[in-house]
């Protein structure tokens, strides 16, 4: 016991000054940007949990077209034509109209709205469902200002909670 007293005293009398701990190095709260593709090209992506997406922007239609008048004044819509192909070994479950946005020639980031397009077929209400080895083709649909332009398609998987974002510039 006295061992232990003397050797507490003698750590705790050190001449120098106790340095604060270094902390310690933390993971990147996000992973480095992949170079920007372009319409057409495939971009691998993961999803939370590991699971392989490939993911292909094919066709960006501005303006898009919806029928009866339905959509809003003031408004033009662009339609991004998507497809995902599950290159992983289970079945996903996702919504486009979480997963992608565009940003806009003023620089604002637009997600989805919920109008239908005559020049392509949404991804059944944003919603997929896609088994292994198999894609499923589709348009998310956006609503911009009159005069704005989308430069920019981006697809978040897991609704943006995975860390991996693939990026097509437009055109």
């Amino acid at each position: 016991m006295f061992a232990l007293c003397v050797l507490l005293s003698a750590v705790s009398c050190s001449p120098e000054p106790a340095k604060p701990a270094e902390p310690a190095p933390r993971p990147s709260e996000s992973p480095a940007a992949k170079p920007a593709a372009h319409i057409g090209q495939t971009l691998d992506l993961m999803r939370i949990g590991g699971q392989k997406i490939a993911v292909t922007l094919t066709e960006v239609i501005d303006p898009a077209t919806v029928p009866n008048g339905w959509g809003e004044a003031g408004k033009t819509y662009v339609a991004a034509k998507l497809r995902i192909e599950n290159a992983g070994t289970t079945t996903i479950v996702g919504n486009s109209n979480s997963d992608v946005s565009v940003v806009g020639s003023d620089d604002h980031d637009y997600q989805a709205d919920f109008a239908t397009v005559t020049e392509c077929q949404d991804v059944g209400y944003g919603w997929f469902l896609i088994a292994a080895g198999s894609s499923s083709t589709g348009c998310v649909v956006f609503a911009l200002p009159s005069g704005v332009t989308a430069t920019k398609v981006r697809y978040s998987p897991s609704s943006g909670i995975s860390q991996d974002v693939g990026e097509w510039l437009n055109p």
